[in-house]
């Protein structure tokens, strides 16, 4: 099985280059998640939230075969949020108060030991025990006295950001999951999965062991085929904990919304770590595929660019994208042609205008596109003439930046597209 690979004993640990863009992810979302929280905050004083990284390490990396020393998560976490304090402030009179508590959680004795040091030698120290909270202890097994802190700082809400960047890939089993999504309802997690050595260690008899400690039943997810039949294909490897696993670990662990993507390795071209983000919300989804648009060098996705990207069906489609959907200027064209003929579809298949925010909502697991992409889309086809789209007061809306969530749209009666049977292409 994977094993912790960091070494604190003389020092910081030795990190892969490509272990980095996990970090550069987890503060990129959480600029964006304080962006979004505080957008349309009128007259909102105080904004509170726990961050709790659940396999923390020891504070400082070094890049392995380099001379150069970077943050660990704990470091960057502190980092992203006085960025980001700043940054929602700008041009505000009144300034929104960031009432961050931090949770770092670590089994390795020695991790934690360097941890904190690196927090008193860069000025965090007096906040240890007040605002930065370190516990000793394998992730599962501290959980209870997790969701205690975050319930004590956020008695309402209840809102946490889980960053469970785990050593390997069966330390968080799905009920653990599931109950901090039923007691921490306002919380969302980011979890990653080491799938090089899932791959390397997985086998058919070890399979019954891994499902038992993920509480997932992975010779069902995976569709009878052998782990071994599996393995043959690289990107087919790939493709079924995609395709296939992902809905096993969702339907277990109670998010409604997610996203599968892979971080790929370094001059390899494959995903070394399977990302995934977990919510109940489909705004937090959403910010997070912004993201994964934005970190476009760093990601791939095995599937499609529309709106069922994770149809067998549509994997073939991936020849044109050179190996995979990188999210980059190919993937972005392809996404967008996509998202065209298939919200097309989707609306002409209902009897009843929707709103925007629902069409989203429906259909967003199922695809890689923002909501401002969905937007774009949907200014194509009013502009064909194929689809109306209208404000609560009956405004009509034709531009993609005026569209939302609560806009009714519906097909247009002189869409050329109208009289078609719903089986044909839009």
């Amino acid at each position: 099985m994977a094993q912790n690979h960091y070494d604190w004993a003389d020092g910081p640990a030795e990190l892969d280059a490509h272990s980095l863009t996990k970090h550069e992810v987890l503060v990129g979302y959480l600029l964006r998640y304080f962006e979004q929280r505080t957008l349309n905050a009128r007259g909102r004083e105080r904004l509170r939230i726990t961050l709790v990284d659940g396999f923390c390490g020891g504070g400082l990396y070094t890049i392995r075969g380099k001379q150069q020393e970077v943050l660990g998560s704990p470091l960057r976490m502190l980092a992203a949020v006085e960025e980001a304090r700043v940054l929602i402030n700008l041009g505000r009179t009144k300034p929104i108060e960031l009432d961050v508590q931090y949770v770092f959680i670590d089994k390795d004795a020695r991790a934690l030991s360097h941890l904190t040091k690196v927090l008193n030698d860069r000025g965090y120290g007096a906040e240890i025990n007040r605002s930065i909270h370190l516990m000793r202890d394998e992730f599962a097994a501290a959980s209870p006295a997790v969701l205690k802190l975050v319930k004590d700082h956020t008695p309402r809400a209840t809102t946490a950001l889980f960053f469970l960047d785990q050593y390997g890939y069966s330390d968080v089993p799905a009920p653990l999951i599931q109950r901090i999504f039923s007691e921490l309802p306002g919380s969302e997690v980011v979890l990653t999965f080491h799938v090089s050595s899932f791959a390397t260690y997985t086998n058919d008899e070890f399979t019954d062991h891994v499902s038992g400690k993920l509480a997932i039943d992975i010779r069902s997810a995976l569709g009878g085929k052998s782990i071994e039949q599996i393995k043959e294909d690289d990107a087919d490897w790939r493709r079924f904990i995609q395709a296939a696993l992902y809905q096993a670990l969702v339907r277990n662990c109670g998010a409604e919304y997610f996203t599968p993507f892979f971080i790929r390795g370094e001059g390899s071209g494959h995903g070394e770590y399977w990302l995934v983000h977990l919510s109940r919300h489909p705004r937090a989804q959403d910010v997070m595929k912004q993201v994964h648009w934005k970190h476009q060098n760093h990601f791939i996705h095995y599937g499609g660019p529309g709106l069922d990207m994770l149809a067998t069906h549509t994997m073939g489609f991936r020849q044109e994208f050179n190996g995979g959907f990188c999210f980059d200027d190919v993937a972005q064209r392809q996404s967008a042609e996509a998202l065209v003929q298939q919200l097309a579809q989707n609306i002409f298949k209902r009897d009843q205008p929707v709103r925007m925010g629902e069409l989203f909502s429906s259909t967003c697991n199922t695809s890689p596109g923002t909501s401002t992409m969905y937007k774009e889309a949907l200014e194509v086809l009013v502009g064909d003439q194929d689809i109306v789209i209208k404000s609560e007061d009956g405004t009509a809306r034709k531009r993609a930046r005026y569209i939302s969530d609560t806009d009714w749209i519906e097909r247009s009666r002189q869409s050329a597209l109208f009289s078609r049977p719903s089986g044909d292409q839009a």
